[in-house]
């Protein structure tokens, strides 16, 4: 039970208390999850549009001024006109984009690789829409040939294909410009799920010289999630960008209380501050910036891999993105005892492994530690 007769000065204290038993990113705890320690400019700058309404743009003008130079600057880098949304998240943004494209197409049928995240199967419990998968291949990537039957024999009721640029799994960016130029006999949209792999993937050509082209660049590809919190931003902070206008604006909503008499988006309120933080990261990184980290990520995966494969450990495949995933017996038991360690690995599906996401916190020191308490584990266990 909550005791209420604290002060805030004691509750603080307590919650200061209970945020240090929990991971954390910079003593390298956090190993597994996608999200990672925001510098504290971007704290700061989300904290001073914290109480500012992106869904209230008469009022907070600045507020929305930002968010527009944000989605500008994002549809650019991904060949865009300048249409979409700030969010609070991956899945948010995967949500809307189906929504939009259901209005959009009055299709029923969502076509995906069994790779999409799950937020992908989230939208379309929520919005009724069915679920087709397609299988992977031998390489954990999109069989094309089954994609492509399955949008030419769902083709009249279809709401969009589906396409991941970093997969929850292995980081994998899916072929969409081979899948758009292998099945072009039929009309179809493409939502592409670029949240990991957004602020990424268009970065690393000099590391990645055949990344797939999966942006606005390709005609069938109306949509594109992106988020910022994966690499640099502030819990929540992402962006669904939009081919067009007439797509945006399938994401307004009647709300007659509101100065200007409509909401955007599928949320009522939205914090300024995931666009102040959005807008600070940008014009702090810029292209440059983003290139950097984006290069020294990847460049840390690799160094990753490498190490566990002097390991003897089983790497699944050389890191595309900064995910690095590989294969030990008796997996459940190396989770626990990585886990006691306070080595937050993540178990994952497809195939049936274990993965670090090098996110910006995951430094050379920290990969080096891991490797050693991981070696004294398996030895420790016998696997």
């Amino acid at each position: 039970m909550i005791n209420t007769s604290l002060k805030p000065d004691e509750v603080l204290e307590e919650l200061r208390r209970l945020r240090l038993s929990d991971p954390s990113y910079l003593d390298g705890e956090v190993l597994g999850s996608m999200s990672t320690e925001a510098p504290q400019y971007l704290v700061k700058a989300y904290e001073l549009f914290i109480n500012t309404n992106l869904n209230d743009p008469k009022l907070f003008k600045n507020t929305y001024m930002l968010e527009r130079e944000c989605i500008s600057w994002l549809s650019n880098l991904f060949h865009g006109s300048g249409y979409g949304f700030l969010t609070y998240g991956g899945s948010e943004s995967n949500i809307t984009a189906l929504y939009i494209l259901r209005e959009y197409t009055g299709g029923e049928v969502v076509v995906a690789p069994a790779s999409a995240h799950v937020s992908i199967r989230k939208a379309c419990k929520l919005l009724k829409l069915r679920l087709v998968e397609s299988p992977l291949n031998d390489r954990f990537t999109p069989d094309i040939n089954a994609l492509c039957d399955l949008i030419a024999k769902h083709e009249a009721k279809l709401a969009c294909v589906v396409m991941t640029a970093g997969t929850t799994d292995l980081g994998i960016v899916e072929p969409v410009d081979r899948l758009i130029s292998s099945c072009c006999d039929f009309r179809y949209l493409v939502h592409v799920d670029a949240a990991y792999g957004g602020l990424i993937a268009p970065f690393i050509n000099d590391l990645s010289p055949n990344m797939p082209v999966f942006d606005f660049r390709l005609s069938n590809v109306c949509s594109i999630t992106v988020d910022l919190h994966k690499v640099v931003a502030p819990i929540p902070c992402s962006a669904l960008l939009l081919r067009s206008k007439d797509l945006e604006e399938l994401a307004y909503f009647n709300a007659p209380y509101m100065p200007l008499g409509f909401q955007r988006t599928l949320l009522g309120t939205r914090c300024g501050g995931i666009a102040a933080a959005a807008w600070a990261a940008i014009k702090v990184l810029g292209i440059n910036g983003f290139k950097e980290l984006a290069m020294d990520l990847v460049r840390r995966a690799r160094y990753l891999s490498s190490k566990l494969r002097a390991l003897g450990v089983e790497v699944i495949k050389d890191p595309e993105l900064p995910i690095v995933t590989f294969k030990v017996p008796n997996r459940e038991l190396v989770l626990n005892r990585l886990w006691d360690l306070r080595k937050y690995v993540y178990p994952t599906s497809i195939p049936s492994t274990i993965r670090v996401v090098v996110g910006p916190h995951v430094t050379y020191r920290v990969i080096d530690d891991f490797i050693e308490v991981l070696a004294n584990v398996l030895r420790e266990l016998g696997v």
